[in-house]
């Protein structure tokens, strides 16, 4: 579904974060992308949100080049992908429905249909009942299911999600990360970029490192204690 192929990015001509990667990320995967602050998760994001470009090589996504995407089409594909932050960024003075919304009106949903369509994805993570509470209100991690309920409005394919325990407590963490597998097992493509190893290990799925600019797959040992289980 997603292939980098020999993909370099630097910035300011200075020596490239990510140099000649490749990367295939099968259709309905979950995984995780670690590394330390700075290693390159988040660019790697900004490559596939079209938000940056590669220097060289090629991105594919149901081998489409997404390089040659003109304005149009670069607007469809970023619908296709849902990105979950780790400060969240939702409007405090909004209410929890209105920020779910936000992309629906955007688009051009009015009436009946955005209704429905709010309601459903606030459902799926357990705020539907609190929807006209203001989201200034809420706790980091309710902050949390609603970014998570936002990016999911349009049922995207891919959703990308950077740091998203990163400001939350342990406890907290596991809510937010069972949501995230939930949506996996509805069938959506889920990339996770975290450098939480403890997370890690209680949620497992394929791990990959970025290291010296370069992917590396990597294998975790178990620890004594059971793993939480999603």
């Amino acid at each position: 579904m997603i292939e980098f192929l020999e993909v370099t990015k630097s910035y300011l001509g200075m020596r490239p974060i990510l140099e000649s990667v490749s990367l295939k990320i099968d259709k309905g995967e979950f995984f995780y992308l670690t590394g330390v602050s700075g290693a390159g998760k988040t660019t790697i994001f900004k490559l596939l949100m079209l938000l940056e470009h590669a220097d060289s090589g090629q991105i594919l996504v149901d081998d489409a080049d997404v390089e040659r995407f003109n304005a149009k089409r670069t607007a469809l594909h970023r619908r296709r992908i849902g990105m979950i932050f780790q400060d969240y960024r939702l409007l405090p003075k909004l209410s929890i429905e209105e920020n779910t919304a936000l992309p629906l009106r955007v688009a051009g949903y009015r009436g009946k249909a955005l209704r429905q369509k709010t309601e459903a994805c606030l459902a799926r993570v357990g705020m539907a009942e609190r929807r006209k509470e203001l989201v200034k209100s809420l706790s980091g991690g309710e902050q949390q299911l609603v970014a998570i309920s936002r990016a999911t409005v349009f049922d995207p394919p891919v959703i990308l999600a950077d740091e998203p325990t990163g400001n939350l407590d342990q406890n907290t963490a596991y809510t937010v990360m069972k949501s995230l597998r939930e949506i996996n097992q509805r069938g959506a493509t889920v990339i996770v970029a975290t450098h939480d190893l403890n997370l890690i290990r209680s949620f497992r799925a394929r791990t990959l490192l970025i290291k010296e600019r370069r992917i590396h797959e990597v294998r975790l040992v178990k620890p004594e204690r059971e793993e939480m289980r999603a």
